[in-house]
């Protein structure tokens, strides 16, 4: 401008205010110009990061923000995906659903959990978690509840249902999905797997206990030994 360099604008720019050499602008029409550049700048931007994996909207704009895109640009950048479908929390929220289910073992409430942080209402999350069926929260319940019980094979049986029950709801499963898969993953375990276990135990703690005078030895043996059996 005045044959000096002012700024770059992109193609889009370009074409939509007609620029060409020797037009001539007014500063108003220079600051219009400006801020749709720092638009589009800011949605080729968004696109691109879009191109990994969808994204809600509240990610987006934590990206933008980032990328030091000005909050009043925000706003048009979000509408514009929205004009373009590439932004949907909907359809975000649905294909999160489905891929956690897929690949990961977590109960509706952890998922729930996750996508309340990412900005999605509870109206869609509501729906998108109607997917989750009742089939694959029970595979997913005993899956999780099949791998403790194989990574924790040296606890007593009820020790071990207690340590499947507070992972699984911690993984946001129900009380009847815990209960389920912790008695079908257990359900294997006899009274002499659980004497064998106890035994092992009980060996282990008299062994680490031997440096207290017997009374008090005997007395943290069995302290260590009853949360066990709870």
């Amino acid at each position: 401008m005045d044959e000096k360099y002012r700024f770059s604008v992109d193609e889009e720019v370009l074409a939509r205010f007609h620029l060409s050499k020797g037009k001539t602008l007014s500063e108003e029409e220079i600051e219009q110009i400006e801020e749709a550049d720092q638009v589009r700048v800011g949605l080729n931007k968004a696109i691109q990061f879009l191109s990994h994996r969808v994204r809600s909207e509240k990610e987006i704009r934590s990206f933008l923000a980032k990328q030091e895109i000005e909050a009043i640009h925000q706003d048009s950048i979000i509408q514009k995906l929205v004009e373009m479908d590439y932004l949907n929390d909907a359809e975000f929220a649905k294909l999160y659903v489905r891929t956690q289910v897929k690949t990961t073992t977590k109960g509706p409430g952890k998922i729930r959990r996750e996508l309340i942080e990412k900005g999605v209402t509870r109206e869609i999350i509501d729906a998108s978690l109607a997917t989750y069926t009742a089939e694959e929260r029970e595979e997913n319940a005993l899956k999780e509840a099949s791998k403790i019980a194989r990574r924790s094979r040296n606890l007593a049986k009820q020790r071990l249902v207690m340590k499947i029950r507070t992972d699984l709801l911690q993984k946001g499963f129900s009380e009847l999905e815990v209960k389920n898969a912790a008695s079908e993953a257990t359900a294997e375990l006899n009274e002499e797997d659980e004497t064998e276990i106890l035994g092992k135990q009980l060996e282990k703690l008299i062994r680490k206990n031997k440096r207290f005078e017997p009374r008090k030895a005997k007395q943290k043996t069995i302290q260590s030994l009853m949360p066990k059996r709870l």
